[in-house]
């Protein structure tokens, strides 16, 4: 379909035919969803995050309703490397649209070992660093104390840093959602990222009134969804304040309106999570939608759109 273009360029160091990203886990590792929607109409997948080793993730109930949102305590199951690179990577490859690859490690070490292996190996677009501090994503860990924002920010500082040294693959900065301020965590990353990513899942617990216990074993989760999209909408406009960079934005995007929320305060580009979960076929009804938006209104791109909610358009 022809009409405005939706081509999205990260720093000029990454293009994505569309703006909208299948956000970490949200859409598995392609092909369980491959016969219920179009790859080719994401703008990239992000993989669901990868640490050094296996991980079986943290013990049911791993899920949890809440008014607007979902709770989720899933402890990162993933492969680990070596089965990622020998079993996943092959298969990703071949997916018609760009490939992000979200990792996670404990020590500059591990972050270096990932990057240096996910780079070698090819067919990776960029690798998204999941910067969120163990206590708030592994159940065996939840008994450990956030650490302090000073803390954070160097843990911070130190992976994208090893990360870089390490390759030269563009690296998006995924902020934790809670324990540090958005400039703070940008401020850490020193020059060393494409993007940031901003609009994780926020700490929260749940109740089981009926046992008089917390729903999860770790006892905290993260709430994704509706819920979560002003606080989200929050992180945006601090980051866009914050930075040059391009800004990627998700949370509780459900719907055209929700996405262009999201570039009205500066976005780059749209992470969708949870409507990916309700429906496969979200991002690329989204993107038809963005493009009839648009075409009716005789905008050629999204630059003119991007940040005018704050008066000025963001840098993309």
């Amino acid at each position: 379909m022809s009409g405005p273009d939706l081509t999205t360029r990260i720093a000029g160091a990454l293009v994505l035919p569309t703006p909208f990203l299948a956000a970490s886990g949200t859409f598995g590792y392609g092909d369980e969803i491959a016969d219920l929607t179009d790859l080719s109409g994401l703008g990239a997948l992000v993989t669901p995050t990868l640490t050094l080793e296996p991980r079986a993730g943290n013990p049911p109930p791993r899920t949890a309703e809440s008014l607007g949102g979902l709770l989720h305590s899933t402890g990162l199951p993933n492969p680990g490397l070596n089965a990622f690179l020998a079993e996943y990577l092959p298969r990703l490859r071949d997916l018609p649209c760009p490939l992000i690859v979200s990792m996670r490690a404990d020590t500059p070490e591990e972050w270096a070992r990932l990057a240096e292996a996910l780079s070698r190996a090819g067919g990776v677009a960029a690798l998204e660093a999941n910067l969120t501090p163990s206590p708030l994503l592994f159940a065996e860990r939840a008994a450990e104390r956030v650490p302090s924002e000073g803390a954070l920010a160097t843990m911070i500082h130190a992976a994208v840093r090893k990360v870089r040294e390490t390759t030269d693959l563009p690296l998006i900065a995924k902020l934790p959602a809670a324990g540090i301020d958005v400039q703070t965590a940008i401020e850490a990353c020193e020059g060393q990222i494409v993007a940031v990513g901003v609009g994780q899942a926020f700490p929260a617990v749940a109740v089981h009134q009926g046992r008089g216990r917390f729903r999860f074993p770790g006892v905290v989760g993260a709430l994704s969804g509706p819920a979560i999209k002003p606080l989200a909408l929050y992180q945006v406009w601090r980051a866009v304040q914050a930075t040059n960079l391009p800004v990627i934005g998700g949370g509780g995007v459900l719907s055209l309106e929700d996405a262009l929320d999201f570039f009205l305060t500066g976005a780059t580009a749209v992470a969708v999570g949870l409507a990916g979960l309700i429906h496969p076929d979200a991002i690329p009804r989204l993107t038809g939608a963005l493009r009839h938006y648009l075409n009716d209104r005789q905008i050629p791109d999204l630059s003119a759109l991007r940040g005018t909610a704050a008066g000025t358009p963001a840098t993309s």
